[in-house]
């Protein structure tokens, strides 16, 4: 068989959809998938959007795949990329390459732009686990096998596989090369060493941003957090580690009185800028270096290269929970209430009580910027989906999609204005027809974290305005309409629950939906 099928084959025991953005180096893998039918290639007509749907479906357990076309398919998808990198997400990216040879087969060049596509398009890609480019046919098994491998062992995240033209339609061995992920371990005398420190220590805390990111380290974290009386800090951060309603959700602390901090996958614990921090550190973390970033201050007395569930299921201890601690956990739940009854007689809706009402419809949360998880309880493993740890914007989109293809869950996508605009709408449009979903517009007509940094760096000074941060998208978010799905405009918190239902409705009849509503600058927490 040929390359591109024998790929196909692989590509098949890991995933069921492969998400494209096809070429011209692509012919050899179109007449492979009308021969195999699996897996199903998903045209989404632009590489953020498609990126961002693999990435979401990775985020399911499955393998997001994602196909570009060449240099430009790759410069496109470089952002959601670095996303499923920093974030621990695995992606298997494969990248058409331009023809290396001007005659002699029929893959050879035969458009002006095979010339001036080719480049070593490995080194445009800086955030990933591991790129190659195959340059002979007998490598293909190894190779393949190998980037699916990285990909799934930790710390999870993206690879790049490059392939000339050539090289696709050339014939392959058939032969099955074993590389299994692989995982680190623990050993017994770390073990001790942390369970001395914790039971050492009079006001420890757990610090995380997604510990929750496989469900047995959910459950770990869990468990061990309510036997050793320990609050969690960051309970959903990027992703849900801690029950919201768990008795040891805590939503502040202020870390100088902590003598112990317990950080769990997390590259910033805390901002040096703001606090200066005096307690002793426990890292656990799959890579506790975190060797991607150049400066890296944050220190650790006891780092531990672990998987959470193998570090915590393993680590045994028992404590009293602080009477003032159990006190501070219950006074901060019942403010939020309280927060909540003014917040709804208010003229504007604020954001935070557009996330509580948000957070009853008890749906799967994609959330890019916007909505506040302490308003609404997140209970569940994967019920909640934060920003990347790199930032790049446009991800929530695509990946809300991307996530319900592969689960079949209800899904809610929260975005701000702005980062409606970065998800690119119209191919979002393109596959929400076959997989509706609820989109809630947070529209503050502006890049709100602009402004709030103009205000950080000039404290003090009063601002008019903010040029080059003011935006507005009027009624881009009615274009909606114009594939059959249903748009809706909110401005009072009174309008806001029957929006959501008349949404979730829609979403439940087969119908794409926005609820576009209109918040006020202030913010919460």
């Amino acid at each position: 068989m040929d390359t591109a099928e024998f790929i196909l084959r692989v590509i098949s025991r890991y995933t069921d959809k492969v998400f494209i953005v096809s070429g011209t180096d692509y012919p050899a893998f179109i007449k492979a998938e009308l021969k195999l039918k699996s897996p199903e290639f998903v045209v989404v007509p632009h590489e953020i959007t498609a990126a961002s749907a693999a990435l979401g479906y990775s985020l399911s357990g499955k393998l997001g795949v994602l196909m570009v076309h060449t240099v430009p398919g790759t410069l496109n998808s470089l952002g959601i990329i670095a996303d499923a990198y920093t974030s621990r997400i695995p992606l298997l990216v494969i990248a058409g390459k331009s023809p290396y040879t001007d005659k002699g087969s029929t893959a050879s060049r035969s458009l002006r732009i095979h010339w001036t596509q080719d480049a070593n398009q490995e080194e445009l890609v800086k955030y990933v686990k591991w790129k190659f480019e195959i340059r002979d046919p007998s490598q293909v098994p190894a190779a393949i096998s190998r980037a699916i491998q990285i990909a799934l062992s930790e710390p999870q995240g993206p690879v790049y596989l490059a392939i000339p033209r050539e090289i696709s339609v050339a014939r392959v061995e058939e032969k099955e090369v074993k590389m299994e992920p692989f995982y680190p371990g623990v050993p017994d005398s770390v073990l001790e060493k942390a369970k001395e420190m914790i039971l050492k220590a009079s006001r420890p805390v757990m610090i995380t941003w997604r510990a929750g990111r496989k469900e047995s380290w959910f459950n770990s974290l869990k468990e061990f957090a309510e036997t050793a009386n320990i609050p969690v800090l960051n309970y959903v951060g990027e992703r849900v580690n801690y029950p919201s309603n768990g008795k040891m959700a805590l939503d502040h602390l202020d870390l100088r009185e902590a003598d112990l901090i317990i950080e769990v996958e997390t590259e910033v614990p805390w901002i040096p800028r703001f606090i200066d921090v005096d307690a002793k550190v426990i890292k656990v973390d799959v890579d506790p270096s975190y060797s991607y970033i150049p400066y890296y201050e944050f220190p650790c007395d006891l780092c531990v290269q672990a998987s959470v569930d193998e570090f915590f299921n393993k680590l045994r201890v028992e404590r009293k929970l602080e009477k003032d601690v159990e006190e501070m956990i219950e006074k901060k739940r019942e403010e939020k209430k309280e927060r909540i009854r003014k917040l709804a007689d208010e003229k504007k809706i604020h954001p935070d009580y557009l996330s509580y009402e948000i957070g009853k419809l008890k749906w799967t949360v994609f959330n890019e910027y916007d909505l506040n998880p302490r308003y609404a309880e997140f209970n569940s493993f994967n019920s909640y989906f934060g920003d990347p740890a790199f930032g790049h914007l446009g991800w929530a989109l695509g990946a809300g999609v991307g996530y319900k293809m592969a689960t079949g869950k209800d899904v809610v996508i929260t975005v701000g204005d702005g980062s409606f605009i970065f998800g690119v709408p119209t191919a979002f449009y393109y596959v929400v027809k076959k997989f509706p979903v609820l989109v809630v517009i947070f529209d503050n007509k502006s890049w709100k974290a602009v402004e709030r940094a103009v205000k950080e760096v000039y404290p003090g000074e009063k601002f008019e305005s903010f040029p080059g941060a003011e935006i507005d998208i009027d009624d881009l978010p009615k274009t909606i309409e114009s594939v059959g799905g249903y748009y809706e405009y909110v401005e009072r918190p009174s309008e806001v629950e029957e929006a959501l239902m008349r949404g979730k409705e829609k979403v439940k009849n087969g119908i794409p939906t926005i609820v576009h509503a209109r918040v006020t600058d202030k913010r919460g927490e």
